[in-house]
């Protein structure tokens, strides 16, 4: 019976590795965890209240956040929203809670503004008041600068004419004050007082003059300390090592401001200190979600997953003590020589410095994943995707997918004999997934809370999670992943599960429309 639908670059020769420059400088135009997408998004429970939560982070700070706020099933009369700092003290560390307006013809929606004035890590607490009770949620956000606003070209030929026409009023006025003030009334100013006048005109020119210089010298000063706190994302470099002997995907964190004076130690994210998305490009044919381990302070190695030599671009995402969470990018080539156990001399470096306890090798984290295939494209009322383990994994969600609109990636795994499929945990989450745009443009790791990291959100909210699983409310097999695309495109979609102790992964390609 059918199933029913349900709703480096090489150092030192070490690897025949090279790095995509200009790919690598388009990732570094958007900032924050994820690539591409500076917007949060949060699915949970404020208390008896199913709350989505959007947050638009400004592009300057201070700015104002957009934050929308929807309260499923309706009941509340009063939803308030706050940002508090990492490092706010308990009490009086944050401004009070800011009321969220209602938006007209939808019950359901609340819209508020909150200024950001600081960079750093932030936590914004939901609070819902109703019929049901009251809760509360908490949404981490990282708050960073991705730019200086310029001013206007008009607006600035306006302001320096009015500034030239300024000191020539100052320059005129003095003229006129040495050449006139002290002559009897009706009399006409002589030969001495105009030179005296010019003199004075000129002198009062050349200050003026200096006086411009100065604060031209100051605004400058200004601009390159403001410009400086411009988010940047950390330097990394990518190589294959041999750690045992065997084929270990090394990353180094090469930044000189790693380890600097705003460094802090790395926190656990689904108990994990780096988690590392491989993705094969430019053909969507390749995929692993791999959790290196440090090395030393800087460095982090990998068994290389069971994928082929290829290009490949390499994500890796990580949070520091304060919540403050980001993604490191890299891309990488492995020929088949790299990927040999035992390959030619020297044509791998060998790593010098292997854990004690992997004489043959880095062990494999039981997490750890790969995947190989052509992505399932949308295509009509039913798009399926056949896993490893003869279950299928079938999209529900919507396939009219446009740029910003607020949706539901939802998906629903069949065994192999079609019916439900009961999931495990997978990190604490029912599923985890990673979409990015065909050229690298776009990458996002997201959960069913959304694309919150929960490493962040444990430094910042403690005692505030969203429920582990983000999900335990849905049907069996489905899992849901809140999201708006932030650009059209070409996107592919890889959606992981984990089932009778074994991690699943099914692709889709999807096309996002303006």
């Amino acid at each position: 019976m059918r199933r029913g639908r349900g709703v480096r670059p090489t150092r030192g020769g070490a690897a025949r590795l090279t790095r995509g420059a200009a790919f690598v400088a388009g990732l570094y135009v958007v900032a924050t965890a994820h690539v591409g997408s500076n917007n949060v998004f949060f699915a949970g429970e404020a208390g008896p209240y199913p709350v989505s939560v959007i947050i638009r982070p400004p592009e300057v700070i201070p700015g104002l956040a957009e934050i929308s706020v929807r309260v499923a099933g309706g009941g509340a009369d009063l939803v308030t929203v706050r940002p508090v700092r990492w490092d706010a003290a308990p009490e009086g560390g944050a401004p009070p809670p800011d009321e969220a307006v209602p938006v007209a013809g939808d019950p359901e929606l609340y819209a508020a503004e909150l200024w950001l004035m600081t960079v750093g890590a932030y936590r914004v607490e939901v609070a819902v008041e109703g019929s049901r009770g009251s809760g509360q949620v908490s949404v981490p956000v990282t708050s960073v600068m991705l730019g200086v606003r310029d001013l206007p070209p008009g607006l600035g030929w306006v302001l320096a004419a009015l500034g030239l026409l300024l000191v020539a009023g100052i320059v005129s006025i003095t003229g006129a004050a040495v050449r006139e003030s002290q002559i009897p009334a009706g009399e006409a100013a002589g030969s001495r007082q105009r030179r005296r006048a010019r003199i004075a005109m000129a002198l009062t020119a050349v200050g003026m003059a200096g006086f411009l210089y100065l604060g031209n010298a100051w605004w400058e000063a200004v601009d390159r300390e403001v410009r400086s706190g411009i988010f940047e994302r950390l330097e990394v470099e990518g190589a294959i090592v041999r750690d045992g002997g065997v084929p270990t995907l090394e990353i180094a964190i090469t930044d000189p401001a790693w380890g600097g004076r705003n460094w802090s130690p790395l926190v656990p994210d689904h108990g994990k200190l780096m988690h590392m998305f491989v993705v094969g490009a430019p053909g969507m044919d390749a995929f692993a979600h791999v959790h290196p381990v440090p090395v030393d302070s800087s460095t982090f190695r990998v068994p290389w997953p069971d994928l082929p030599p290829g290009e490949y671009r390499i994500y890796g995402d990580i949070v520091q003590e304060s919540g403050f969470a980001q993604t490191v990018v890299d891309t990488i080539t492995v020929d088949a020589t790299a990927l040999a156990v035992a390959g030619e001399a020297g044509a791998v470096r060998e790593a010098q410095d292997a854990l004690p306890e992997a004489a043959a090798g880095l062990p494999r984290d039981p997490d750890d994943s790969a995947w190989t295939g052509v992505p399932v494209a949308l295509a009509g009322p039913r798009s399926e995707a056949r896993l490893d383990d003869g279950s299928i994994l079938e999209w529900q969600g919507d396939q009219d997918l446009r740029v910003d609109e607020e949706t539901v990636l939802a998906f629903r795994l069949w065994d192999p004999d079609e019916k439900p499929a009961e999931l495990e945990p997978y990190m604490g989450m029912l599923s985890h997934a990673a979409l990015t745009r065909d050229d690298g443009a776009v990458f996002v790791h997201l959960h069913p809370a959304g694309t919150i990291s929960m490493g962040s959100l444990s430094v910042l909210a403690p005692d505030g999670s969203p429920m582990a699983d983000g999900g335990t409310d849905a049907p069996t097999g489905v899992v849901e992943f809140p999201f708006a695309f932030p650009q059209p495109g070409e996107y592919t979609i890889w959606v992981q599960v984990k089932r009778e102790g074994r991690v699943l992964t099914g692709a889709f390609q999807a096309t996002v429309l303006e």
